[in-house]
C-alpha cells in the first residue's frame, strides 16, 4: 500500500504555484490513498473551504483527514462556539474523527483541535482519554489489520533539532504515546509545526533519536512519529513546501520526504533506520 501524507495546506494563505503542480505530483506517485492531517484552510471560512474542496476533487485517490485549528473559523466567533466543524463537514467530511481498514493497515484519525481550550492559546491541541479509549476501541474490531496508523494534527513528540518558533506538544502526547506502543500502533502521521521530521518512540518515557530528514524505515514494535511540512502555505518555518509518501510492504514502513524547490518536486537523501547509529538506552529523551 502507498499511502501520501499532506499538511497545513491553509489555503487562503497558500503558494498557487505548488498548488498548480501538486495534483500531477500526486497522481505521479500512484498512491492507494491521501491522507491530510489538517489545517485545510487559514481562518476557517466558507470561501477558503471551498477552494479545498476544489484541490481535494482534482486528486487521483481517496481522502482521509482530520481537522487541524485553522479549521475552526477564527473570526466568526458565533460560528466557533455554536457549529466549530460546520464548514468542514460540509466541505470535507461528515466525519471529524474517520477511521478504515486497507487490507492489512488500519488508519485511526483523532480530533486534537478544540474550539476552545483553558489556555490562553487556543491553537494548541488535546487528546481525551476518551478518544484513547475509543481508539483502541475500534482497533480491537479489527485484529486483522496488522499494522495500525494514527492520524492526528497536532504532534505528540518535537524535533530533534531547536524549533525556530516553539510549540507545544499536544495535551496528554505522553498518555497517548503509552496507550499506542500498547496497543501496537506502528505510525503516527501529524503536522502543526510546518516541519518535516521522523522520531522513534520505544517504549514508555523512551524516545531514541532519528535523523531529522529524509525516508525512514520501520520493521518491528517501535513506534514512527512521522511529521509533515506545510505542503502549500506560504507560512514557511525554515523549511520548504513538502509532503510524506509512505509506503507498507511485508510489515515494513517506508518514508521518503518529496519537498518544493521552487520549480520542481524533488526527494531528499534517502535514509534507513538501519543506518542510523545505535543511541544508548541511557540516552532516551524525556518530553
Amino acid at each position: 500500500m502507498r499511502l501520501i501524507h499532506l499538511s497545513d495546506l491553509h489555503f487562503g494563505h497558500h503558494d498557487d504555484a505548488v498548488v498548480d503542480t501538486l495534483s500531477a505530483e500526486i497522481r505521479a506517485q500512484n498512491p492507494d490513498l491521501i491522507v491530510v492531517s489538517g489545517d485545510f484552510t487559514q481562518i476557517g471560512s466558507r470561501r477558503e473551504f471551498a477552494r479545498a474542496r476544489e484541490f481535494l476533487d482534482t486528486l487521483s485517490a481517496p481522502v482521509f483527514a482530520v481537522p487541524g485549528n485553522h479549521d475552526v473559523p477564527e473570526r466568526n466567533l458565533v460560528k466557533r462556539f455554536i457549529n466549530p466543524y460546520g464548514h468542514y463537514r460540509k466541505y470535507i467530511h461528515e466525519d471529524l474523527e474517520p477511521f478504515g481498514v486497507f487490507g492489512d493497515v488500519a488508519i485511526a484519525g483523532i480530533k486534537t483541535s478544540r474550539r476552545a481550550r483553558l489556555s490562553f492559546n487556543w491553537s494548541d491541541g488535546t487528546i481525551s482519554r476518551a478518544q484513547l479509549e475509543r481508539i483502541e476501541q475500534r482497533f480491537d474490531l479489527h485484529p486483522e489489520a496488522t499494522c495500525r496508523v494514527i492520524v492526528a494534527h497536532h504532534p505528540l513528540l518535537h524535533p530533534e533539532e531547536p524549533m525556530a518558533r516553539f510549540q507545544r506538544r499536544v495535551k496528554r502526547a505522553d498518555k497517548a504515546l503509552e496507550v499506542f506502543a500498547r496497543i501496537g500502533v506502528r505510525l503516527v502521521l501529524s503536522g502543526h509545526f510546518h516541519l518535516s521530521y521522523v522520531r522513534r518512540h520505544e517504549g514508555p518515557g523512551a524516545v531514541r533519536e532519528a535523523a531529522p530528514v529524509g525516508p525512514r524505515f520501520a520493521a518491528s514494535a517501535p513506534i514512527l512519529v512521522a511529521q509533515a511540512s506545510s505542503t502549500t502555505s506560504t507560512r514557511l518555518r525554515g523549511e520548504p513546501n513538502a509532503y510524506n509518501v509512505i509506503e507498507f510492504h511485508n510489515g515494513e514502513i517506508d518514508i521518503a520526504v518529496r519537498e518544493w524547490l521552487g520549480s520542481k518536486w524533488v526527494t531528499r537523501e534517502k535514509t534507513s533506520e538501519s543506518e542510523l547509529p545505535p543511541v544508548p538506552a541511557d540516552q532516551g529523551l524525556r518530553l
